[in-house]
């Protein structure tokens, strides 16, 4: 079976996702809708929605700064790529104050017409787990 080429929404997405660090992220905020909503789920100091490219940057920002720059993802498990949305699944560990953490995060991506991510709404395998490590 031959596959056509890969759709830009995809390239947007892992271009962003894989450049989840404090000297990479000012690069790619530009694949952000202006109205981008990210939303992470939980009770915790990460927690919250961010709306705009702004706040989705000072979100990702932190996150390094709380992980000392350990927040790193130990394996893409899959891209699934539909119609109008992609899911993509990662595990990552991170670690603070000689704790650490591993677990497997989804992320339910929307994208606008021009192929920016305009919503990115985050999922535990875990939750309780990533509240204690983020409390």
């Amino acid at each position: 079976m031959v596959s056509g080429p890969e759709p830009q929404r995809l390239i947007n997405a892992r271009r962003f996702f894989l450049s989840y660090s404090r000297e990479q992220v000012n690069d790619v905020v530009h694949l952000l809708s202006p109205q981008v909503v990210y939303t992470l789920p939980g009770h915790n100091r990460l927690a919250g929605t961010f709306h705009g490219p702004d706040e989705v940057r000072q979100h990702i920002v932190e996150l390094i700064d709380f992980s000392h720059g350990t927040f790193e993802v130990l394996k893409w498990v899959d891209w699934m790529i539909g119609e109008t949305h992609i899911t993509a699944l990662q595990y990552a560990q991170a670690q603070t104050q000689g704790v650490i953490y591993r677990g497997h995060h989804l992320y339910l991506l929307q994208f606008d017409q021009d192929d920016l991510l305009t919503a990115i709404n985050v999922f535990f395998e875990d939750q309780a787990a990533a509240d204690r490590f983020f409390a």
